[in-house]
């Protein structure tokens, strides 16, 4: 495939565990630089960077439910790996429509440097809707990729709790649904590939488990 007459082929898409390790790399330095006061122009872009960063994991992640054991000997995924997984995009998605401050506030700011925290975890959400669309490896490979994920949406969750102490009080009652969302998230993960497997990712806000509502998308 390329993109016109006579262009280059586009690259092939990352290997899923790869572009989970870039999106869990981005996700420790957002949390770090989110977790510093900000005014309230960088917070403004912080939310709608959020609310991005949310949409293009929710997408990719419903292609990470169709991963293909490949290798020898094959070690299918759980039974319930397409469920779980599937459950977790939704709790993506949904996270995404919460704070009502963020839909607001996308494309209202200015284009931010493309080397800032948040902006590198954007690109790397986006990434990982081609590298997850048809993912395929082996047994390791995917619940590596499953691991990376976790984490990375484990830190996420202090990120999000970072914008919330920052906010006024209703864009924090958001910002904390948010969060409650993406626990959710990591619980449906943690069930998706094998016990042996799982480490505690999870960030620290927790709320009672909660089916997610239907997406539109």
């Amino acid at each position: 495939m390329t993109s016109g007459p006579g262009a280059p082929p586009l690259p092939p898409p990352q290997p899923p565990a790869d572009a989970a390790r870039a999106i869990r790399e981005a996700a420790q330095n957002v949390a770090s630089a989110w977790a510093q006061p900000t005014d309230p122009a960088e917070h403004s872009r912080a939310l709608s960077q959020l609310h991005s960063i949310l949409r293009d994991l929710g997408i990719a992640t419903r292609g990470l439910a169709r991963f293909q054991t490949t290798g020898y000997p094959a070690d299918p995924a759980p039974p319930d790996f397409p469920q779980h997984v599937a459950v977790s995009a939704e709790w993506l998605l949904e996270a995404c429509e919460h704070p009502h401050g963020v839909l607001a506030a996308e494309g209202l700011t200015p284009v931010p440097d493309p080397d800032e925290p948040g902006a590198m975890l954007c690109r790397a959400a986006r990434i990982a809707i081609t590298a997850w669309r048809q993912p395929a490896g082996t047994s390791a490979e995917r619940d590596s990729t499953v691991e990376q994920l976790i984490a990375a949406v484990g830190l996420l969750v202090a990120a999000t709790m970072s914008l919330a102490k920052y906010a006024p009080r209703r864009r924090a009652l958001d910002l904390r649904a948010v969060a409650a969302s993406l626990s959710e998230v990591t619980t449906c993960l943690s069930k998706a590939i094998p016990p042996t497997q799982r480490t505690s990712n999870a960030g620290p806000f927790r709320v009672a488990p909660r089916r997610p509502r239907k997406s539109g998308r």
